[in-house]
C-alpha cells in the first residue's frame, strides 16, 4: 500500500511513540500470558501490513533464537527451588525453564514488533525525525538498521546467480561446499565495499555534512495523528500505573508463582493489546472505505 494509506499515513512522531511504548512495555511486562497476547497483536499488525511476508522470511531465525533460549537458560541457570529433574549432575529447575520460556516469548514478540517497524518507519520518516538533531548519527543508525536485510537480500541474489555457474553450497563434498561458500562470501564483501565507496562518493559530491540538511518531505499532523497519539499516551499512562502497582509481572524466582492472571494483570494485558492494535484502526478504516469506493464504482 502507499504511504498515504492506513497505518503508513501516520505521522513519524506518532510511530515513534508507538514503537517506543511497545518496546518499553514489552520489556517491563514480564508475564508469559501478556507477552503471548502482545505477540499475537504484533503478528496481526504484520499480517495486515503485508500479509505476513516479511515475518515469514524471518520466522526461521526467530525460531532458532527462541529454541536456543529455551535450551540454554535451564542449562546455564540453576536458580529456583523446584528441581524438575537432573540432567546428569545438572539440576533443571522449573523456575529456570519458566524464565527461559518467558524470555523466548519476549524475544519473539520484540522481533515481530521490529519487523513491522521496518514496514512503517521508512528511511524518510526516520531522517525526518532525527536528521536535524544529529544528521551523522541519524544516517549511521539508518544504514546500520538496513545492513542485515540488505546483506541477506544480496546473498540470495548471489546464490541464484552462482547456481547458474555450478557454484552451490547445497551439493558436493564438504570441501567443495566450503569453497563455494567462500566464493559467495568474497563476492558479497566485494559488492558491499564497492557500494560503500559509491555511497561515500555520492555523499561527498552532494556536500553532505557541510551545512544544515534540507528536507523535501513534509509530514503534517492531522486529526488521525492527534487521536492516535492521545490514545497511545493514555494507554501508556494506564499500563505504567498498573505495572508500578505490581501488575503484569510474573514472580519466577525463587519460586514460580501462579500463571493465573490477577485483575491488574488482565487490565494490563487488555490495554497493552489495544495499544499495539491502535494503528490498525486506521488500516481497517481505510481498507473498508477503499472497498466501499470500489464497489460503488
Amino acid at each position: 500500500m502507499s504511504e498515504g494509506f492506513g497505518a503508513r499515513a501516520l505521522h513519524p512522531v506518532v510511530l515513534l511513540v508507538y514503537y517506543a511504548g511497545g518496546i518499553t512495555f514489552g520489556m517491563l511486562l514480564f508475564h508469559p500470558v501478556i507477552l503471548l497476547a502482545g505477540w499475537a497483536a504484533a503478528l496481526a499488525v504484520n499480517f495486515h501490513l503485508d500479509r505476513g511476508r516479511s515475518w515469514r522470511s524471518w520466522s526461521l531465525p526467530m525460531a532458532g533464537g527462541v529454541l536456543l533460549l529455551l535450551v540454554l537458560n535451564p542449562l546455564i541457570s540453576h536458580r529456583g527451588r523446584t528441581v524438575w529433574f537432573y540432567l546428569g549432575d545438572t539440576p533443571i529447575t522449573l523456575e529456570s525453564v519458566a524464565y527461559g520460556a518467558t524470555m523466548a516469548l519476549s524475544l519473539s514478540f520484540l522481533l515481530t514488533l521490529f519487523i513491522s517497524y521496518r514496514l512503517l518507519m521508512t528511511e524518510h520518516k526516520f531522517l525526518f525525525l532525527f536528521a536535524r538533531v544529529s544528521p551523522k548519527f541519524a544516517l549511521l543508525v539508518m544504514m546500520a538498521a538496513g545492513l542485515i536485510p540488505r546483506l541477506r537480500r544480496r546473498m540470495y541474489e548471489l546464490m541464484r546467480i552462482q547456481r547458474m555457474r555450478g557454484v552451490t553450497v547445497s551439493e558436493g563434498t564438504v570441501l567443495e561446499r566450503a569453497r563455494s561458500g567462500a566464493r559467495l562470501v568474497a563476492s558479497l564483501l566485494a559488492w558491499t565495499l564497492e557500494d560503500a565507496l559509491q555511497t561515500a562518493d555520492s555523499m561527498q559530491a552532494r556536500g553532505y555534512g557541510t551545512g544544515p540538511r534540507s528536507a523535501y518531505l513534509h509530514f503534517r499532523f492531522r486529526i488521525r495523528d492527534v487521536v492516535t497519539i492521545c490514545g497511545l499516551l493514555a494507554a501508556s499512562g494506564a499500563i505504567f500505573a498498573l505495572w508500578a502497582g505490581g501488575g503484569g509481572v510474573l514472580e519466577i524466582y525463587p519460586r514460580l508463582g501462579s500463571l493465573a492472571l490477577s485483575g491488574a494483570d488482565r487490565a494490563a494485558m487488555l490495554i497493552y493489546a489495544a495499544f499495539l492494535l491502535m494503528p490498525l484502526i486506521w488500516e481497517w478504516r481505510d481498507r473498508s472505505k477503499w472497498q466501499a469506493l470500489r464497489s460503488a464504482a
